[in-house]
């Protein structure tokens, strides 16, 4: 009788390439679901969502905070949010920087 050795099979550990991993919460989502950005940086388009909901909400604190300070220093009948949203969002009212 011939006795032979069992060599265990080595499976090679898994390495997902660096372009489809999310930069921000390193999910590996493929290159068709993630946006290239500058200096080799990938983001998933549920980071993406996540980004915009954070942009929009910063950009609406300061909308609130702009409108509570104009009120605070105009006089009755004019309305702080329609100048805002109208002329100092845009930059249209010169020497009024909202930051």
């Amino acid at each position: 009788m011939v006795c032979s050795t069992f060599n265990p099979l080595t499976l090679q550990k898994y390495q997902p390439d660096p372009e489809d991993l999310c930069s921000l919460c390193g999910g590996n989502h493929g290159k068709s679901a993630m946006i290239e950005c500058k200096d080799k940086i990938h983001i998933c388009l549920n980071c993406v969502d996540v980004l915009v909901d954070i942009k929009n909400e910063r950009e609406d604190k300061k909308r609130s905070e702009a409108v509570r300070a104009l009120d605070s220093w105009m006089r009755d009948g004019y309305s702080a949010a329609q100048i805002y949203d109208l002329a100092i969002s845009k930059g249209e009212i010169p020497g009024v920087r909202i930051e």
